[in-house]
Order: C-alpha cells, then sequence, then structure tokens
C-alpha cells in the first residue's frame, strides 16, 4: 500500500468511526438513521471528497498518469526530440537555439507532459498531507460520539478558554452543549426472549459496585462488568447483574487493548453460557442472531448505548470553524514565509503552500458541514417540545361529588362500580372494601373511609374520561381546580414544553438532583464527571429561573460532591445578588464513607427577584416544630374537662418529654380559652443605654410594680395600650391578664408582656436544619418499599417550602423521587388552608409504583402506619390530579422516517450540496415526530411508535389536545366533548397568560366531503356562541370567520 493509499485509508477509517459504520451494535439514536443512508454516505466519503481533493489539486489518477508516461517514452523514440535531449544534457547552447526553433512543437509538447508528470508527483505529496491533516484535525475533538469543544491555544498553554473580561468566570469543558444521556436503560435494561414456557424477561440490573473509595482515581474509566451477585432466575424472569466502575489492578491485567468493554462484554458472556447453557428457559440466549449469540448482542447493545452518545454541541459549526481558523494559522502557515526572497522557486513554493491550505480548508468546510447537519438534526430533535403520549386523571370521590353534585355524579359512579380493575386497585391500596354495593353507599357519612376513594382514569375508556371531565365543566374550571400536575419524562424535554404555560409563574421549586457520587444512577461521560453534570443541570436551571415568579425562591439539595460546582452555576444562572443562603441540614444519622461520620448536606437558596420579595415583605420564615401536636395537646385536655392548670400541667410535661428548646417552651401559660401565651421581659435590651421609667401600679396588690434596672422596653403610652388590649382575667396562681400584660400576685416581680403561641409560629429561616433523615421509613409506613435511594424526610420539605411565604400556586419538583414534595404539600394545605398545587416530573418508572400510589394513599388519609391508614379513616385531603408520559428524545429519533421519492432524492444528488449539507433536513421533513400536519386530519388517532419497557414496536396514539394546549401557553378550564352530525367534537376553553381567553375546536375532518364541511360549518356557528374567546383555533379547514388552522401554529410552535 502507498503512503497516500495509507492516509486517505486513515482518513476513510476515522470517518467511518465517526458516523459509527463499523458498529452494527449501534442500532439507537443518529446511528439508527445514518445506518438508513450508510450507501450515500459511504459514498460521500469514498468518492465525493476524495474526488473533490484530486480536482482542486488537478491530480492524476493512476491510468492518466501511465498514459501521459507512456506518451513521453514514444516520443523519446524520435529522432528529433533526442538531439535536443542530447544539446540539453551537454548544455550546447548554439545547439538548443538552432533545435527549440526546428522541433518548436514537439518539444513543447514535451515539456508539458513533463510537466503534468512533475506537478502530478507533487500533488499526490500535498494529497497525503491534506488527508493526515484532515484526520488530525478532527481527531482532537472527537470522542466516542462526542465532540468535546477544547479550543486550543498553543503548545505549552494548551486550550483557551472563552471569556469576556468579567471579574471571575465559570467555565467547563462541555458548557456549550446539551446532555442528552437518560438512566431509564441504564439502572436496569430488559428484552423478552421465547422461552419452553412461552416468554422469559431478561434484565441486565446494576448493583452497587464494592470498591473502596480510596482505590478510585478520577480518571480512571468505568466499565460494565459482571457482578458476583448471584443471578435470579425463574420460568418468568432472568435477572444478570452488574457494576459500573472501573477496573481491579487484577481485572486490568486480564482486560488489554483498546476494547476492553468488548472484551469484559465477551468474559461475561462466556461464564453466563458455561453457568447457564443447561438451562431450557435459557436455550434462545445463546442462539445466533445477525452472527452473534443474542445474549452478546443485547449486552453490547446495552453497553454501547450507555458509552456513547453524551452530548450535543449547541453549535458545532460554528466552534469546528473556529477551531479550522487556528489550526490553518497554527499548523499550516509557515513563519519562514514572510522572508520573501526575490525567486520564482519561492514564489512557486509560495503558491504551493497556499493551494494546499485553500484545498485543506475546502474539504475541512465540507466535512463541517456534513457532521454540523447531523449535529444539528439531533439538536432539533432534542430542542423540539414533545408529543403528550397520554393523560390521564385521578379525582377522589369527595371531590367530584363536590364538583359536579350528588345527582351528576351517580352514572359516574356506577360505571365505577362495574370496573373490577379500579376495584382491584382499591383493595390492594386500601384492604377490604366489601361494603359498598351501591352507589349510595360512597355517599353515606357512615363511610368515610370510601368517600375519599381515588379514581384513575387510565381504568376507563376515552368515552368516560370524556364523561368526567365534561360533568365537572359543566360548573366548575377544571385546572383551577386541580391539586398538582405528575409528568413522566426527562426533566429537559417537560420544562421545555410547560414553559409557555407555566413562565413566570411557578411559585417556588425544590429540587433533589442526583449528586455525582458515581454510585448514583447518573451517566457521565469517562474523563468529565463534573463537566457531565454541571452541562446537564445548566440548561434546566435556566429554564427553571424562566418559570419562577418574581417572588419565587430555588431550593437544590446537594452534598460535598458538586458543593462548589453547583454555587458557581447557581451565580453564573440566578446572579450572585439572588443568593439567598446556603443551608445546612444536619441528618442526624451520619454517613461514614470516609472514616468520619458525615451527618450534614446542604441546600441552596437562590430566588429569582431577591428585591422584588424585599419590597412584598416576604421573608424566609421557619414555622417551629411540632406545633400541631402542641395544639392538639391542649384540645384534648380541654375537650375532655381538664382545667386551665391540669392543661397547662400537662402541657409542660409535654415539653420536657420532647425537649424542645425555649422558643416553644416559653410559651406554657393558657388563657381562659385555653389559648398558649408566655411572658415576654419587659426590661430595656441594650447595656449601654437606658430606656424609658415610669410607675406601673400592679393591679392584683395595688402597688407599684419593680421598675428594670435599665428601665421598660417600651415607651409609657405603649404600655397603658397593650393594657387596654384585652380583658381581665385571674390565673388559677392569682396571677392576672391585664390586657397583654402580666401581673403576678406579689410586689417583687416584674410585669411580662402578653405574646400568643399563634403569633409567634414562624422565626426566620436558619442556615442550619436538624431534622432525621426518615423518608425511607415514611415510605414503609405506605407499604411503598420499592427502592428508590434516600428519599429525603417529608418535614424537611415542609420547613423548606412554608419558608417562602407563599400558600399558593404551583410548585414545582422536577427530580421528584418519591413524590416527597407533593406529600409535603398536602401537610402544609392541611395545617393552614392554604392553596399550593404542585408539578412533579420524573423520568423513572417508579412515578407508577411509587409516586402515584402514594399521592392517591395520602389523599385517603395523611396517616399510615405498616400500610395501614390511621384514624381518623377518610381523614385526608382528597385529591384532583392530572399526570401525563411525554414523548422522549429516543422515541422521536425513532418516529423519524426518509419519506422522500426515490426520483426525488436522485434529482437532488445531482448538487453537490445535497449530502454535506442537506438530505436530513429534506428526506425526514415529513415524519410524524417532526409533524405531519395531513395525519392531524385524524387528531385522536396520530400515532407514534413508543418504548413498551423492551422495544419501540409499539404504535399509540397520541394527545394532540394536551399536546396543543401546552404549545399556545393554554389553562384549559373547559373540555367539553360533544357527538355533532353524528360526529365526534371536543371544544377547549381557557386562557392564556396574558389573559386571552381562547377557544380550541377539534374534530376529525378524515374522509369529509363538501356535505360534511357545509353541515360542520352551521354547526360550529351554533356552538361557539356558547363561548366568549379572543383567540379561536380549528384544526383543519372551517367556513368560520376569525379562526386560526391548528395545523400550521402547531408545527410552528413544537419546531420553534
Amino acid at each position: 500500500m502507498t503512503k497516500n493509499n495509507t492516509s486517505l485509508e486513515q482518513l476513510k477509517s476515522f470517518l467511518n468511526q465517526l458516523f459509527q459504520f463499523d458498529s452494527q451494535d449501534l442500532d439507537f439514536g443518529v446511528y439508527k438513521i445514518l445506518h438508513y443512508k450508510k450507501k450515500e454516505i459511504a459514498n460521500f466519503i469514498d468518492q465525493l471528497l476524495v474526488d473533490k481533493v484530486k480536482a482542486e489539486l488537478q491530480t492524476l489518477s493512476a491510468d492518466e498518469a501511465k498514459q501521459v508516461q507512456d506518451q513521453i517514452t514514444e516520443m523519446e523514440k524520435s529522432t528529433s526530440l533526442n538531439k535536443w535531449l542530447e544539446a540539453v544534457e551537454k548544455k550546447d547552447e548554439t545547439r538548443l537555439a538552432i533545435y527549440e526553433e526546428d522541433y518548436k512543437d514537439e518539444i513543447s509538447e514535451y515539456k508539458e507532459l513533463k510537466a503534468k508528470v512533475t506537478e502530478s508527483s507533487v500533488s499526490i505529496e500535498t494529497e497525503n498531507q491534506i488527508y493526515n491533516h484532515l484526520t488530525l484535525f478532527f481527531s482532537r475533538y472527537y470522542d466516542k460520539g462526542d465532540f468535546i469543544s477544547k479550543r486550543r491555544f498553543g503548545k505549552n498553554e494548551k486550550y483557551v478558554v472563552p471569556y469576556n473580561g468579567e471579574e471571575t468566570h465559570f467555565h467547563w469543558a462541555n458548557q456549550d452543549q446539551y446532555y442528552i444521556k437518560s438512566s431509564e436503560t441504564f439502572n436496569q435494561y430488559a428484552f423478552k426472549v421465547p422461552s419452553t414456557s412461552g416468554e422469559i424477561i431478561v434484565n441486565f440490573k446494576l448493583t452497587d459496585a464494592q470498591l473502596e473509595q480510596g482505590n478510585v482515581k478520577e480518571s480512571d474509566k468505568n466499565y460494565f462488568i459482571l457482578s458476583e451477585k448471584k443471578a435470579e432466575i425463574n420460568k418468568e424472569d432472568a435477572t444478570f447483574f452488574f457494576e459500573y466502575r472501573p477496573l481491579t489492578d487484577k481485572e486490568k491485567k486480564k482486560v488489554k487493548g483498546n476494547s476492553k468493554q468488548d472484551t469484559l462484554d465477551e468474559i461475561a458472556f462466556d461464564f453466563l453460557k458455561k453457568k447457564f447453557s443447561s438451562n431450557p428457559v435459557l436455550a434462545n440466549l445463546w442462539k445466533e442472531q445477525d452472527g452473534k449469540p443474542l445474549l452478546l448482542k443485547k449486552l453490547q447493545h446495552y453497553t454501547r448505548k450507555n458509552k456513547h452518545d453524551f452530548f450535543i454541541h449547541k453549535n458545532l459549526k460554528g466552534f469546528l470553524e473556529r477551531e479550522l481558523d487556528y489550526y490553518i494559522k497554527s499548523e499550516l502557515v509557515n513563519v519562514d514565509d514572510l522572508y520573501v526572497t526575490d525567486t520564482d522557486a519561492y514564489f512557486d513554493r509560495l503558491k504551493h503552500n497556499l493551494k494546499t491550505i485553500k484545498v485543506f480548508k475546502s474539504i475541512a468546510d465540507t466535512i463541517i458541514a456534513f457532521v454540523s447537519q447531523i449535529e444539528n438534526f439531533q439538536k432539533k430533535i432534542w430542542e423540539k417540545k414533545k408529543f403528550v403520549l397520554s393523560t390521564e386523571w385521578v379525582i377522589t370521590i369527595d371531590r367530584l361529588v363536590d364538583y359536579v353534585g350528588e345527582e351528576a355524579a351517580k352514572p359516574i359512579l356506577e360505571e365505577v362500580l362495574r370496573n373490577e380493575k379500579q376495584i382491584a386497585e382499591w383493595k390492594e391500596m386500601f384492604g377490604d372494601l366489601s361494603k359498598f354495593k351501591k352507589t349510595s353507599d360512597f355517599l353515606s357519612d357512615e363511610n368515610l373511609n370510601l368517600i375519599k376513594l381515588p379514581i384513575d382514569t387510565v381504568h376507563y375508556s376515552a368515552d368516560f374520561k370524556s364523561l368526567l371531565l365534561g360533568k365537572i365543566s359543566v360548573k366548575q374550571n377544571l385546572e383551577s381546580l386541580i391539586d398538582g400536575l405528575l409528568i413522566k419524562s426527562d426533566n429537559y424535554p417537560a420544562l421545555n414544553i410547560i414553559k409557555p404555560k407555566f413562565e413566570e409563574s411557578i411559585a417556588s421549586t425544590y429540587i433533589d438532583p442526583p449528586y455525582n457520587t458515581g454510585d448514583d444512577g447518573f451517566i457521565y461521560k469517562d474523563r468529565f464527571k463534573s463537566s457531565t453534570w454541571l452541562t446537564m443541570f445548566e440548561p434546566l436551571l435556566s429554564i427553571n429561573r424562566d418559570l419562577l415568579s418574581d417572588k419565587g425562591a430555588l431550593f437544590v439539595s446537594c452534598d460535598e460532591h458538586e458543593e462548589l460546582s453547583l454555587g458557581q452555576l447557581l451565580n453564573t444562572t440566578y446572579g450572585e445578588i439572588n443568593k439567598v443562603e446556603k443551608i445546612t441540614w444536619n441528618k442526624r444519622i451520619p454517613k461514614n464513607d470516609k472514616g468520619i461520620g458525615n451527618i450534614h448536606e446542604y441546600i441552596y437558596l437562590y430566588t429569582r427577584n431577591k428585591e422584588y420579595r424585599k419590597s412584598c415583605d416576604l421573608s424566609f420564615v421557619m414555622r417551629k416544630d411540632s406545633l400541631e401536636e402542641v395544639y392538639e395537646i391542649v384540645k384534648k385536655a380541654k375537650s375532655s374537662g381538664k382545667s386551665i392548670k391540669e392543661a397547662q400541667e400537662i402541657l409542660k410535661k409535654y415539653y420536657k418529654k420532647q425537649g424542645f428548646d425555649r422558643g416553644i417552651t416559653l410559651y406554657c401559660e393558657l388563657d381562659k380559652n385555653y389559648e398558649i401565651w408566655g411572658k415576654i421581659n419587659m426590661s430595656w435590651p441594650n447595656a449601654k443605654t437606658e430606656g424609658p421609667r415610669y410607675e406601673v401600679i400592679n393591679p392584683v396588690t395595688n402597688k407599684p410594680a419593680p421598675i428594670p434596672n435599665k428601665g421598660w422596653r417600651w415607651k409609657e403610652e405603649t404600655f397603658r395600650a397593650a393594657e387596654r388590649n384585652g380583658e381581665e382575667f385571674i390565673l388559677p396562681d392569682g396571677s392576672m391578664m391585664k390586657g397583654r400584660i402580666w401581673y403576678a400576685n406579689n410586689e417583687k416581680t416584674q410585669p411580662s408582656s402578653i405574646t400568643y403561641l399563634r403569633e409567634v409560629e414562624s422565626f426566620l429561616l436558619r442556615s442550619i436544619i436538624s431534622q432525621k433523615s426518615d423518608g425511607g421509613i415514611t415510605l414503609e409506613n405506605l407499604s411503598l418499599q420499592e427502592k428508590v435511594d434516600y428519599p429525603k424526610p417529608v418535614k424537611l420539605i415542609e420547613y423548606l417550602l412554608y419558608a417562602t411565604s407563599i400558600n399558593d400556586g404551583f410548585f414545582l419538583d422536577y427530580f421528584a423521587g418519591s413524590g416527597t414534595t407533593f406529600h409535603a404539600i398536602q401537610n402544609l394545605n392541611n395545617q393552614d388552608d392554604g392553596n399550593r398545587k404542585c408539578l412533579l416530573i420524573e423520568q423513572g418508572n417508579y412515578i407508577y409504583t411509587v409516586i402515584l400510589p402514594r399521592i392517591k394513599k395520602i389523599a385517603h388519609s395523611l396517616e399510615w402506619s405498616s400500610g395501614q391508614p390511621q384514624k381518623p379513616i377518610g381523614g385526608g385531603n382528597g385529591v384532583f390530579l392530572k399526570y401525563q408520559r411525554l414523548e422522549q428524545y429516543e422515541e422521536a429519533l425513532e418516529n423519524i422516517a426518509f419519506n422522500a421519492s426515490d426520483d426525488t432524492i436522485q434529482k437532488a444528488l445531482v448538487f453537490e450540496q445535497y449530502i454535506p449539507k442537506y438530505f436530513l433536513e429534506f428526506e425526514t421533513k415529513g415524519s410524524q415526530t417532526l409533524v405531519n400536519t395531513e395525519a392531524m386530519k385524524d387528531p385522536w388517532n396520530y400515532k407514534l411508535k413508543v418504548w413498551d419497557g423492551f422495544t419501540y414496536d409499539t404504535e399509540q396514539a397520541v394527545d394532540l389536545v394536551e399536546t396543543f394546549n401546552y404549545l399556545i401557553g393554554l389553562h384549559m378550564q373547559k373540555c367539553i366533548t360533544k357527538e355533532l352530525n353524528e360526529k365526534k367534537y371536543q371544544f377547549i376553553y381557557g386562557h392564556n397568560n396574558a389573559n386571552k381567553n381562547i377557544l380550541v375546536v377539534w374534530r376529525s375532518v378524515k374522509d369529509w366531503n363538501v356535505e360534511d364541511f357545509k353541515a360542520d360549518s352551521s354547526s360550529l356557528k351554533t356552538e361557539i356562541k356558547a363561548f366568549e374567546y379572543d383567540l379561536l383555533y380549528i384544526n383543519d379547514q372551517a367556513h368560520i370567520e376569525g379562526y386560526q388552522p391548528i395545523e400550521e401554529v402547531f408545527k410552528n410552535k413544537m419546531l420553534s
């Protein structure tokens, strides 16, 4: 192989690696799309690029070079030309002059042919040089599916950071990228395999790595390694356990080479086959599929999917073009060329170098255009708003009856009684419910345990859902009633789609993101651990800032792993001026992973607009601990006939038992109504100055009361006004309450001011909060033991959300975990009659196995123990909740289709720039995920392929109605479904954040004729008169004045 071919093959090999054509196991994401066009892209690499280099360098092909050489050899046989060549060799100037005149044409032709050969030889060397530079340039930045933004600077200081001269600057390696990984298939990956019993589900599941932290270096790469934990196999499931960690020293000796993960996959496969090949249930795992055993193929798919493609560059073209400019100046422009020598050789060399640079840049620009097209396509799919795949509602029976009335509720409840899935769910959650047999049982005061039972529309038909929402819409505004919204999705797609609806309206946010400990399920790119975490988090915090109201606050939990980086990121995103505090949470339970009892975590507190909160006199406050229990103890004592003195003693004993600080124990007195109060010292507080002095007569002794040494705290008129502020009451010990002043039953004790506990329930939020970490115990009491790592205690979240001094509006949590934030909000609303609502976002499947059951259970009863509701039964708040599932990035990619006809493509291929710049955009524009407006004629049958836990083979009709509501920022008040002209119509009515009333009309117009549209026009003109609207949207065409067609608005807003 020639040197030229070696350089060219190296470039081709690198470009094939870039597009992952050598690995059929990367059949996911954008690679799957590129594999559809493998032939065209391979042609682009093999021919178009090479042809372009040769054309611009005017390089001869091998056949052309041989042909020219043959011509030269033939000419050299000529007698006349031989005479001239002999004179050239002897430098005979006289004979040269004669021959060049006599044989002018022949010599001229010979010189041209020789020049071609010489120039071609130089061009081949230059071509080789260009291929080498192309490979070197692009390989600087490419790493397993990602372009890492390492801006080159020089040989000593290798990299440069973009910086605008500010005093301090925070930067990380992947700052200009999106993090696109999901842990959905990282912690557990599953697939189905035919077995002797029908079908078996095979799981790859991560288990905690058993490595000492001190033995792991930050630079060590992580690998998927078969765990020593015993596999779990039965007739229905097989689970093989893996660890995600660096190699041990022993493993490093065994696993060598550049493809260590492939080697580990093969080791795992060989071990499992040796151990389980005799098990008939697993027989199909060892059979070949596409040239590999099925288990090995699936294992490599799992490991490679989680090791490739972490990022999408926000502006790859701009980045590579800037880097190319620097590369040319630093690597290709020779400083020695500045020293000009006036010779033809110099100018020929300079001309040749400039031509080389020009050709290199031209080819590099073409490759940049190509890779940027792919990256921008991914960016388009990532940034586009995602479809709502499904929408369900949960409403407890008490809410239903309250909203629609008993009569209207009866047909709904009759349907509920017939639904076996609903009844089974209730029995699983709440135990035996044999008391009810008819609808009236739900409404009986004797059956309080039934009135808070939750109805979940997932168990019912679409018609039932329409009936339910329609009934509520008659008298109520739907979304003003809901307690919360629950969205199953990765964070970014969910925040992105809710933004038009919730911009500048979120009351506050609490989030508990992964701490990036290495074993918390967060997937990071090797050697970019913190950078990956920051890249994931930055766009979320940025959208979060836009969602917060000016009064809003943000709480972010973290530990020592990313504490400093998070603080810098928050300062950058929210501004250091809006930082309130870094709160220390004392968990009381030590974590001992560093040889020391670590009992602290941290909670950053920032505001959207600190000055605005200040202007509204909104402080961050804390409620004193256990006040509900304190009030309840006194209430019970009073109702049981205890005297004030007896009740007071009970209260003091409770304080002593609980070990409360003086902030509560000070309040140990009771007035005649059993209201709790405390004595506040009246002495002047400043040791360096003195307060006013005046005589005060004790009404009990009728003698002057002692004046404090430094005088009274209050002016005399304030003191006298306090005495008049209330009645006089003699307490059991003979002392007196006179208004808001307490007097002792002796003349030696100074009077005190009276402050009631209810008046000082709150105090300024402290920078240290002590609260035991008992979130797991709460889940156990609810019988929700599925593993959710480190759930936060409900009480802690109550403290934080109460601290905002906001008791209405939506509170956001987009790392919802086990749903603790919703639980805390329900508790707070129960305590202070607040109208807080909760917006939860969670990507994990335990949204269905933990969060939803938790919400349903606490709606029924706020107190649970050992899986049983505690008295009072039915003591929950009830609930009205909407929950949804969104299309995800991988699902969007799976729904990309190449729709252009072969004839159209062949015509497009004529254009040189088609493949490198336009083919993806042009050939996929009719894809469902990119909005197929024609398919919207039948809006309730618009389908996408969705992930069913195993494959993307399942097709599902999406919820276009709810998707459009988000796109236009509609707060839905009414959802009314009617049958008109024997066809289904749905009228959605509400308003946007600009307080514009909006009416949206949906109907299926598929296969309609002229008569159908005429009937439609007549019906619509009648129906829309019932609504007062500023904006009217109708899908497809309609003969209605002033309406906007939904389709174009839908597409523009989804892709913008």
